[in-house]
């Protein structure tokens, strides 16, 4: 019904963006369960569920009376043979001299030697036992090994934990940053492990479940070495820097 309208647009070069699309899972950087490497009472929890803590800052403490009751032991047996071998090395002195005056044997001489390198080792071994009992002191005072964020405790204040539980205190995750899981099929590979050994790592960004929101971008950061012949798929991981705690651990985003 009439001239049909034609524009003309300048030509311009620019970058073609290709996306491979997948659904992922986010992981922590780093997942840690917080048990106690002694047994005995716990007597008190010093951090809040939720809370984020440093590494080396204290989480728990244990009963530390048992632990500081064999430290003690141990340094009075070390203290006892010190003693001794104070004495052993006075004597061997003695007999040095009276030996060199010929008027002690060479046999009483060699035993007294003998003594003291074998109270020497005694007292090694001490030190290794009060060594043992001071290390042992030390994990009354459970500390974070990362840094991260607490998860609800699974054991209260008062009750009796050991080194072998397997549940231990409670859960520390870190996620800042965090890493993003996903797969990628396996005709897509070839591109995506070209884009990966480049200049620079592909960029990767986490939407929310309806793609309505993009939560955060990142970088691919790891191919797995082997395709999975049960999916067809590549495993692959992201890493976010996450200052914001948009992404939050086993939250699932589309990739």
């Amino acid at each position: 019904t009439g001239p049909v309208p034609v524009r003309v647009e300048v030509t311009r070069q620019e970058d073609f963006v290709v996306q491979a699309r997948a659904v992922g899972t986010v992981t922590p950087m780093n997942s840690v369960t917080a048990r106690s490497r002694v047994s005995g009472q716990l007597v008190k929890l010093l951090v809040r569920e939720g809370e984020q803590v440093r590494r080396g800052q204290a989480l728990a403490e244990i009963d530390q009376a048992p632990y500081r009751v064999k430290l003690a032991q141990a340094q009075g047996q070390q203290q006892q043979n010190l003693a001794q071998l104070k004495n052993a090395e006075s004597e061997l002195a003695r007999y040095r001299q009276l030996f060199q005056q010929d008027a002690l044997a060479r046999q009483q001489l060699d035993r007294q030697e003998a003594l003291v390198q074998q109270l020497r080792g005694t007292l090694q071994a001490d030190q290794a036992q009060v060594d043992e009992a001071r290390l042992q002191l030390s994990y009354t005072r459970i500390e974070s090994p990362i840094d991260g964020r607490v998860g609800m405790r699974r054991v209260d204040a008062g009750n009796l934990v050991s080194d072998g539980d397997a549940n231990g205190l409670f859960t520390i995750v870190q996620t800042h940053p965090v890493n993003v899981t996903f797969n990628i099929p396996e005709p897509q590979v070839a591109a995506v492990r070209a884009a990966f050994a480049g200049a620079g790592r592909p960029a990767v960004q986490a939407w929310d479940r309806d793609d309505a929101q993009r939560l955060a971008s990142g970088r691919l950061d790891t191919l797995d070495n082997q395709i999975d012949i049960a999916t067809g798929t590549l495993r692959v991981k992201a890493g976010f820097d996450n200052a914001d705690d948009a992404l939050f651990p086993n939250q699932f985003v589309n990739v």
